[in-house]
C-alpha cells in the first residue's frame, strides 16, 4: 500500500522540487506567465466594463429620437416643428401638470484645453462630449443627479461629470474650462451611477444653441410608462406621417454606441493571446532546455518502476504547476487595475474585475502549462532507459 502511495506521490512532489530547484528558469516562466495573463484579464475586464456602461446607460423605459438616417446624437439635426411633434406624442408619460417628460437635448464633440496646458501642443486637447440639457433632463434620466455644487444658471457656467478628471486633470468646483475659446467656470458635479454621461460637460440648451447656432437639437429623450410602452413608441414614431425620425430604445442606442467603442479592445485580446502564445513558446523551450540537463533523472524514475505515463506526467505536473503560480500572480496584477478610471476617446469608466475575468485568466494559464509542458512530457515519456542513464 506505501509503495502504491508513494508511486502516485513521487512524480508530484519531483515536480514540485524540481520548479523550486530551478529558481532562474521557473522565475522567467512564471514572469511570462504572469504578464500574459495580467494583459488578458484587463483587456477582458475592459470589454465587460464597456458593456457594463452601455447597459446602465440605457434605460428601457426610454426612448431616444433622432433625425432621420442619423446613427448617434452627435450628428442629428431637428428643427422646432419636429422637437414638439415627438414630445407630445401619444404614449409619452405626463407630469401632473400635463407637461410630457421629454428631454430636449443637443450634444457635439469639442476639443477641450486640458486646463493649465500649454494651448498650443495637441497632446493637452481631448476630445469631449458637451450636452445641451434642460432641468427636464433629471427627471427622464433617473441614474443622473447633481453630486456636488448646483445647476449652471447664467452663460459661462458648466456642469461636468463624476469622471471628467481622467480626462481633463484635477478640475472640479471653481475650476475654468475653455469650450469654443470661451472659458466656462464649472458650478457642479454630476454622478450617473457609472453611465455615459460621467464623461461628459454639461451646459444649458440655450447656451449650446447659440454656440452652434444650426439647429433647434440633437435629440429628443422620451419617458414612457414602461419598457413595452417603449417600443411601442418607437414604432409609432418610426411609421408616423407627422414626423420623419430614427427612434429607438435607449439599451438599443447605447449598445451600438459600445459596439463602436470596442474595437480596440479585440485588438487588446489579440495582443494578450499573442503575449499567452509567447508563454506557450518561452514555456516549451525551458521545458525542453531543463529537460535536456535532466535525462538521467528521467532515465533513474524509469529505472526505479516509473512508467512512461508518470515520468512525462511529472513534467506535465511541472509544468501546470509553474503556470498555475503564474496565472495566479498574473490575476493578483490585474486586480490592482479593478476600479482604477480608464478613458477611451471620449469615454472615461471604472474598470471592474469581476471573479469571471479572473476565472477566465486561471484557465489561460493552465492552457499555457499544459500546451507548454505538453511537448518536452511527450519526449520524456518516450525516452530509452538505458540510453537516459548513459547520457552525459
Amino acid at each position: 500500500m506505501n509503495g502504491r502511495r508513494l508511486r502516485v506521490w513521487l512524480p508530484l512532489r519531483y515536480a514540485w522540487r524540481n520548479a523550486l530547484a530551478r529558481k532562474s528558469a521557473t522565475g522567467v516562466t512564471v514572469f511570462g506567465v504572469a504578464i500574459s495573463v495580467m494583459v488578458y484579464v484587463v483587456m477582458a475586464a475592459t470589454a465587460d466594463s464597456l458593456q457594463g456602461v452601455a447597459a446602465s446607460t440605457g434605460d428601457p423605459s426610454n426612448v431616444i429620437v433622432l433625425s432621420k438616417g442619423s446613427g448617434s446624437a452627435e450628428s442629428s439635426r431637428l428643427d422646432t416643428p419636429t422637437v414638439n411633434g415627438v414630445r407630445y406624442a401619444p404614449g409619452v408619460v405626463r407630469d401632473a401638470s400635463g407637461e410630457p417628460l421629454a428631454s430636449v437635448e443637443m450634444l457635439g464633440m469639442r476639443r477641450i484645453p486640458i486646463p493649465g496646458a500649454p494651448a498650443d501642443d495637441p497632446a493637452s486637447q481631448r476630445y469631449m462630449t458637451v450636452r445641451g440639457f434642460t432641468p427636464d433632463a433629471f427627471r427622464v434620466h433617473p441614474g443622473v443627479r447633481l453630486v456636488d455644487g448646483r445647476l449652471p444658471s447664467a452663460p459661462g457656467e458648466l456642469l461636468i461629470g463624476r469622471l471628467v478628471t481622467e480626462n481633463l486633470g484635477d478640475v472640479g468646483i471653481g475650476s475654468e474650462i475653455t469650450i469654443d475659446a470661451r472659458p466656462h467656470r464649472v458650478v457642479g458635479v454630476l454622478g450617473a451611477a457609472g453611465q455615459f454621461f460621467e464623461s461628459e460637460l454639461w451646459m444649458t440648451l440655450e447656451e449650446l444653441r447659440g454656440k452652434s447656432g444650426e439647429r433647434q437639437a440633437s435629440a429628443v429623450v422620451l419617458r414612457a410608462a414602461g419598457p413595452e410602452e417603449a417600443q411601442a413608441l418607437v414604432e409609432r414614431l418610426e411609421n408616423s406621417r407627422q414626423v420623419s425620425v430614427s427612434a429607438k430604445t435607449e439599451p438599443e442606442y447605447y449598445e451600438r454606441l459600445q459596439k463602436a467603442s470596442t474595437a480596440f479592445v479585440y485588438l487588446g485580446n489579440l495582443i494578450g493571446a499573442l503575449m499567452g502564445l509567447g508563454a506557450v513558446v518561452a514555456g516549451a523551450n525551458t521545458m525542453y532546455a531543463t529537460m535536456s540537463h535532466r535525462i538521467r533523472e528521467m532515465g533513474t524514475l524509469r529505472a526505479l518502476g516509473f512508467g512512461r505515463r508518470r515520468v512525462g506526467a511529472s513534467l506535465l505536473i511541472e509544468s501546470g504547476l509553474v503556470s498555475t503560480v503564474g496565472g495566479a500572480l498574473g490575476v493578483a496584477l490585474a486586480l490592482a487595475w479593478d476600479g482604477i478610471a480608464l478613458s477611451l476617446v471620449s469615454l472615461s469608466f471604472e474598470l471592474a474585475i469581476g471573479p469571471a475575468n479572473a476565472v477566465q485568466g486561471m484557465a489561460m494559464a493552465l492552457l499555457i502549462g499544459a500546451l507548454g509542458g505538453f511537448l518536452p512530457a511527450r519526449s520524456a515519456s518516450r525516452l530509452s532507459i538505458v540510453a537516459a542513464l548513459r547520457h552525459v
